[in-house]
């Protein structure tokens, strides 16, 4: 009698297994909102919050943005910083950025 009844539940198992197996929704690559090219504002809507220091230059401007503020949380052991660049000619263009994160 427990035989039939540990078989069923086992077929029961592996076939509700597969079935959701194959339901699940293929995973989105996220895209890189920022690309060279796009305009301050671009940017700006992209990021969602103005830089934290702008300097300036005959060539254009430099915006930087970093996370060190999160240091300050207590018992925060993953913490990793980092610090973006994004660099606007004259004319208000993305030319250049990048990312810098130290390594673990």
């Amino acid at each position: 009698m427990k035989k039939p009844l540990l078989t069923a539940a086992l077929i029961a198992f592996v076939t509700a297994g597969c079935a959701s197996n194959n339901s699940l929704p293929e995973p989105a690559a996220k895209p890189d909102p920022i690309h060279l090219g796009m305009t301050k504002e671009e940017v700006l809507k992209a990021l969602g919050h103005k830089p934290k220091t702008i300097q300036t230059s005959p060539r254009g401007e430099l915006w930087h943005y970093d996370n060190v503020e999160l240091a300050a949380i207590p018992f925060n052991f993953g913490f990793r910083p980092e610090f973006k660049n994004y660099i606007f000619d004259e004319k208000g263009i993305l030319i250049d950025f990048n990312t810098t994160q130290p390594a673990r």
